[in-house]
C-alpha cells in the first residue's frame, strides 16, 4: 500500500510599489516535516527544483551559492518554517510569477507555492520622473506701421 499527501499547491496575489520591500509568502510546517530544503524561482515550478532559480536553503540556513542577487531575502523565521521572500528595493522589472517549493520527503509530496507579484510605479517616482519631450513651434509675426502726422 503506498500512502501520501501528493502535491500542495498554492497561490497567491502580492502589490507593491517601486522601491519598496516587499514580502513573498510561503510557510511550512516544520513541526510535522522538521526543517527541510526549498527553493525559490522565478516562473512556473517545474517537477523538481525550481526554474530560474533565485535562492535555495538546507533546511537551517540560505545556502549562499545559490542567491542570485543581494536583494533576495529571507528575512523569517526559518527555525518556524517561515521562507517567505523578500525582494528587496523592488522595480518593476520584478514584477511576475514565483515559485516557492519546500522539498517534503516522499514522492510527489513537496509543497508548491506560487505567488503572482505586482509591481506598481510608486507616486515618487512618479513625481520625479522626467516630463516627455514636447516640442512646441511658435511663429509669431510683427508688424509695426508709423506714420508721420503735423500737428499745427
Amino acid at each position: 500500500m503506498v500512502r501520501g499527501r501528493g502535491v500542495s499547491e498554492c497561490g497567491k496575489n502580492v502589490t507593491g510599489q517601486t522601491g519598496q520591500n516587499i514580502t513573498l509568502p510561503c510557510k511550512y510546517d516544520i513541526k510535522i516535516n522538521g526543517p527541510t530544503e526549498m527553493c525559490w524561482g522565478r516562473g512556473p515550478l517545474p517537477s523538481s527544483g525550481c526554474s530560474n532559480k533565485l535562492l535555495a536553503t538546507d533546511g537551517h540556513k540560505v545556502i549562499k551559492e545559490s542567491r542570485a542577487s543581494s536583494r533576495y531575502e529571507l528575512q523569517g523565521r526559518l527555525d518556524e518554517g517561515d521562507v517567505s521572500l523578500t525582494i528587496m528595493n523592488v522595480t518593476e522589472e520584478d514584477a511576475g510569477l514565483y515559485g516557492c517549493r519546500v522539498e517534503i520527503s516522499g514522492w510527489f509530496n513537496d509543497e508548491k507555492h506560487h505567488v503572482h507579484l505586482t509591481v506598481n510605479r510608486s507616486e515618487k517616482m512618479i513625481k520625479e520622473s522626467p516630463a516627455p519631450h514636447c516640442w512646441i513651434s511658435i511663429h509669431v509675426i510683427t508688424s509695426i506701421f508709423i506714420t508721420k502726422t503735423k500737428i499745427h
